[in-house]
């Protein structure tokens, strides 16, 4: 409804509504000016003004600062709003993407500064907000190794950078700037850079001596590359620094589909570099030969043994999802339920198991489920696993994998007392003990604020008391309970409530 409104009204009006709102609203003057610098210019010879961007990330720091600091950990009235601090600094991506390095310096140079200013204030409180350094010291690195960015502009930004890496490292953020200040210092003209981006190099950087800061240059490099449009120095410097994940990508947005499918099947390490490369080719409009690609690398047994196990099996899960949705949409049935298969034996979630029980046939599902269900209990370690179990109505199941005396359990979890509410009645004992050993740690310790969750934990022992024939038993108990805690006003009637359950 508003946009057909703002389709009917004159442009000269829509102006004017502008305008007043400017006047009046600092905030939206703020941005206003960034968006309008951001898009207005079209042309390399027309630079955009810095002032609108430095104006813009000074007012969003200054709001959520507001010159005060905390008392505690949670006092803070303004948080920054993190969603339109990166919607500034996205304002860069487009003059990156077109090798316009000084636009994007125009942006992303006032917001480095503001946030370096900001953040002794911010250091001691910041969950989310270091997040920003690595992201803009990527990018500037970027700008500034592109063309039209000149030497002089690159010596008087590494002063700055050093300043800014100075007062933010005395608060924690330790490099902000480092990848910049390298891009700064050394540009292009790394001996044996000129070799190894014509080709002629055997690998860079030369002799192996790769690091982090080096690994953050190259990629720093070979995006200013791809922004400027040297498709084959980057991909000479691509291949000879080793990194084929970015390697593939480029060949496949090239529609080279073929060799990014052999680099991939050669070089490629880890389901994370997988998925990139078959989406990737899948954006090319290889659909199958993608669906195939991501087939193989679900069956790749890592080989960087740099990577850790979690992080290994959080990739293979994001990429035996991926392929799971695509074969769906392709009709590829085979691959489909492999993938499915795959992705709930790396997740063991419940939204997994759901979509291998949605995806698969009747026909299918029944050896399917004994599959994915053996696994599950199989497993050391599974998050979701008494959810998934009490779904499946596998009751005794759910309490085989449940040691009632073990300290990993607590009172909290609404999937444990569903558990012991459905099983009370068969399994009497197990329930007992789990119920007393939830409510127990919770009456000793004197957590008032938790008195009824253990009311509830004993109002299972006791239908389980009256299951199995032993109500006596129960209110023998409970009469012990009533005099052990009989200081403790809040917690006592709930218990003498708790006689009248099992009768």
């Amino acid at each position: 409804m508003r946009a057909e409104h703002l389709q009917a009204v004159a442009r000269e009006a829509l102006e004017m509504f502008l305008l007043e709102r400017a006047e009046t609203d600092e905030e939206f003057a703020f941005w206003l000016d960034a968006r309008l610098a951001a898009t207005l210019p079209n042309k390399a010879s027309a630079p955009l003004d810095p002032e609108s961007f430095r104006r813009r990330a000074e007012a969003l720091l200054s709001a959520a600062g507001s010159g005060r600091r905390r008392r505690r950990w949670d006092d803070w009235d303004a948080d920054i709003d993190e969603a339109t601090l990166e919607e500034l600094i996205g304002a860069a991506e487009p003059f990156l993407a077109v090798g316009r390095g000084a636009d994007a310096l125009a942006i992303l140079k006032p917001v480095a500064g503001a946030l370096a200013d900001y953040w002794p204030e911010s250091a001691h409180w910041d969950e989310t907000l270091h997040e920003f350094f690595p992201r803009l010291d990527q990018m500037i690195a970027q700008a500034v190794l592109m063309d039209g960015v000149s030497q002089e502009t690159r010596d008087e930004l590494t002063d700055e950078l050093r300043g800014w890496q100075d007062e933010v490292a005395a608060y924690g953020a330790d490099d902000a700037f480092s990848t910049t200040i390298a891009a700064c210092m050394r540009g292009w003209d790394d001996l044996g850079l000129e070799d190894a981006l014509a080709g002629r190099g055997q690998g860079w950087p030369p002799g192996g001596r790769s690091d982090s800061l080096e690994g953050d240059l190259t990629r720093a490099r070979l995006a200013a590359l791809a922004g400027m449009g040297r498709i084959e120095a980057y991909l000479n410097l691509s291949r000879a620094a080793g990194l084929h994940c970015e390697h593939s990508v480029k060949l496949a947005q090239l529609g080279r589909v073929d060799e990014a499918i052999a680099t991939a099947h050669q070089r490629l390490a880890t389901p994370d570099d997988m998925l990139r490369v078959v989406q990737a080719v899948a954006a090319a409009g290889q659909m199958d030969a993608a669906l195939d690609l991501a087939a193989w690398g679900l069956a790749l047994q890592a080989r960087d043994e740099n990577c850790d196990d979690w992080r290994r099996g959080a990739g293979k899960v994001s990429l035996a999802r991926w392929l799971r949705e695509k074969a769906q949409e392709a009709s590829r049935r085979d691959i489909m339920l492999m993938a499915a298969r795959a992705a709930f034996e790396e997740s063991l979630a419940r939204e997994d198991f759901r979509a291998a029980s949605r995806l698969a046939s009747a026909k299918d599902w029944p050896g399917l489920r004994e599959e994915l269900l053996a696994v599950l209990v199989a497993a050391p370690h599974a998050f979701e696993r008494i959810e998934i179990l009490l779904d499946e109505d596998l009751i005794d199941e759910a309490v085989a994998c449940v040691d009632p005396h073990e300290a990993r359990f607590n009172p909290y979890d609404d999937a444990l007392e569903r558990l012991a509410e459905q099983a009370y009645a068969d399994h009497p004992d197990w329930t007992i003990a789990l119920a007393c050993r939830m409510a127990d740690p919770i009456m000793s310790e004197g957590r008032s604020g938790h008195y009824e969750t253990a009311a509830g934990w004993l109002a299972i022992a006791a239908r389980a008391h009256a299951a199995s024939g032993r109500s006596a038993e129960w209110h023998e108990h409970l009469e012990k309970l009533i005099e052990t805690h009989r200081r403790k006003h809040k917690l006592r009637p709930l218990l003498e409530a708790l006689r009248y359950v099992a009768d």
